[in-house]
């Protein structure tokens, strides 16, 4: 009789435990929304006139691309702008190449920003942040090999406009993530009843100030960590047991599930931002490591590239569509490399993630200096 009764309670705990979980996932998920949508609305015209001022420097470029995608947190947003300047003629191809690339690298700033939720924790700060920074390294060390490798043989604009000649004729095709049905609306109600209070809406629409970029920032974040605490505390209960070996033997413990999981789940949702983002909170919590994670990032950063090639699609024109398709090639071309070399930026992920664990600091410089100190004086100087 008590043994069914713990069982009752057992399954009983479970199940809240699981409800409760998704409901901070949606908190999770509506958090990333909110701060993607602030970022956008607010900085989305001086990201498209960075990115109009491409030059004849492929250097600079790169560096545009970083900063533009650290400024609206998404590589998918940056890549379609491109592809739409590069489809209206307004951009010449090979300028929008080292863009594309830099818009890889600073993609990665939303997981940086959510492995800070753990930040109160010294080794659990440690090992998150270590799992946001080595999808920088991936991306870092692909640009390093890549842009000089395209820049003197066109490896990607090659390969790009060889598959676009395969796929000129494809019919035209729009997809929507279903998870960003989940909180569009709910994020769309928070930012119109805070820009309301503030006197900021007209005709539906927000316009933005400081003061509501920095409410709206404030409410982003706080919905973020708090999920974030709440998500990994849940998480540990749950993966007591059978569920975290099959979880282990079945997707984390082979590179090939591993990886086609992270690409499947990042086609779906059409954000590598939010693929990345969920897991690295697990491995601060010591639920996967680094090395189990390592593809899944990189088959998310493959994933991602889709929104790019379904907005080349729609705009008919070839060279949008080979700038799309030099995006999945280069990271294509980057898992072909890096995974079977994966100990390089596993390795260095872990020293600078060494470096934060004796000093925080290194975690702030790292994100400010890579992401907006450096590009804005290669850009601006």
């Amino acid at each position: 009789m008590n043994d069914g009764i713990r069982i009752k309670k057992n399954k009983h705990e479970t199940l809240t435990r699981i409800i409760a979980l998704l409901i901070f996932l949606w908190v999770f998920l509506l958090s990333i929304k909110l701060l993607g949508e602030v970022f956008k609305h607010f900085f989305s015209e001086q990201a498209q006139n960075l990115i109009a001022n491409a030059t004849d420097d492929p250097f600079v470029s790169l560096f545009i691309g970083i900063l533009a995608t650290a400024i609206i947190q998404s590589s998918s947003s940056t890549t379609s702008i491109i592809v739409a300047f590069v489809a209206s003629g307004s951009m010449a191809y090979m300028n929008a190449i080292p863009m594309v690339l830099g818009a890889n690298i600073g993609t990665s700033v939303t997981g940086i920003i959510v492995a800070f939720g753990q930040v109160r924790n010294k080794l659990e700060f440690k090992r998150s942040f270590s799992a946001a920074i080595v999808h920088d390294f991936f991306n870092l060390f692909s640009v390093i090999i890549f842009l000089p490798l395209e820049l003197y043989t066109g490896i990607l604009s090659k390969s790009a406009k060889y598959l676009t000649d395969v796929l000129v004729g494809t019919s035209s095709m729009t997809f929507d993530s279903p998870l960003d049905a989940l909180v569009k609306s709910a994020s769309q109600w928070i930012e119109l009843s805070v820009a309301g209070l503030f006197g900021c809406v007209t005709d539906g629409k927000c316009h933005y100030n400081g003061w509501l970029l920095t409410v709206m920032i404030i409410i982003s974040l706080a919905l973020l960590f708090t999920s974030l605490i709440y998500i990994s505390a849940i998480m540990k209960k749950i993966l007591i047991g059978k569920f975290e070996k099959i979880i282990h033997k079945f997707i984390f413990n082979h590179t090939i599930t591993a990886f086609l999981f992270g690409l499947m789940f990042t086609l779906l949702v059409q954000s590598s931002s939010v693929t990345i983002s969920l897991i690295v909170p697990l491995v601060g919590a010591g639920i996967f490591t680094l090395e189990q994670i390592f593809p899944y990032a990189v088959g998310a950063n493959i994933g991602t590239t889709i929104t790019g090639i379904l907005a080349a699609l729609v705009s008919g024109n070839t060279n949008a569509i080979t700038i799309a398709l030099v995006h999945t090639i280069f990271n294509t071309f980057g898992a072909i490399l890096f995974i079977p070399l994966r100990f390089i930026p596993i390795a260095a992920a872990k020293w600078f993630s060494n470096k934060c664990y004796q000093n925080r600091m290194w975690a702030v410089g790292f994100t400010v200096v890579l992401f907006f100190i450096i590009p804005i004086l290669i850009i601006f100087l």
